[in-house]
């Protein structure tokens, strides 16, 4: 099976592609600078291109079973209004074009899943992270909300306050308000719950809360 990755140079996209590797999946990665996957020459597939260029992403996307979608905005270097919104759209789209199914991205408690009950932490941390960066708020909020609303089988994975750190197989998985979720989670629990969705069905058009497990 073939997974195509969008966000695959940040943080966390290493840890993705890692386990997505160990998993025996074929990858391939789309990126703004070839270089920056070097260290996995000969391992995966790179294609080149911005969200703005649909026929790149096309090309990413094409003979893939699964999207993964590590994608998230930058404040500081966002210049036009909601540029991850307007990206996974396009990824949508040519998803839908190429009659691909499964996708899973990356998301916040900024979007509240109809599961969820009140939780105090979370959405503390929500109305300060809109105080701070008002914009990548509101394009997180927006790329959800594109997603949930699509015809896909997507999973919105929401996560808390990441740290470098390896998998250590200890997670807590529910809903905000329903299930205790701590405020923090390594990279390496994040990437494997990620590529574990690929064929996973538990979370289909749901939006659970992920968090490190005690």
């Amino acid at each position: 099976m073939k997974i195509a990755l969008f966000g695959g140079t940040g943080p966390t996209g290493a840890h993705i592609i890692e386990e997505a590797l160990r998993q025996g999946y074929e990858l391939s990665v789309y990126t703004r600078n070839a270089a920056k996957l070097s260290a996995f020459d000969g391992r995966i597939e790179v294609v080149v291109g911005d969200l703005n260029n649909r026929e790149a992403i096309k090309a990413c996307i094409q003979g893939a079973d699964a999207v993964i979608s590590a994608l998230g905005p930058n404040s500081l270097k966002a210049r036009e209004k909601r540029p991850i919104m307007r990206g996974v759209g396009t990824i949508v789209s040519v998803m839908e074009e190429l009659k691909v199914r499964r996708l899973i991205q990356i998301s916040t408690a900024i979007y509240r899943d109809p599961k969820d009950g009140f939780d105090f932490k979370s959405q503390a941390f929500v109305t300060l992270f809109k105080l701070i960066v008002p914009k990548a708020q509101d394009d997180i909020k927006a790329t959800a909300e594109l997603v949930s609303n699509s015809s896909l089988d997507w999973t919105l994975v929401r996560i808390p306050n990441l740290k470098d750190g390896p998998a250590t197989g200890q997670v807590d998985v529910g809903w905000y308000g329903k299930t205790k979720l701590a405020m923090k989670l390594s990279r390496g629990n994040l990437a494997k719950f990620l590529v574990d969705q690929v064929v996973g069905r538990q979370y289909v058009r749901a939006a659970p809360g992920i968090a490190d497990g005690s």
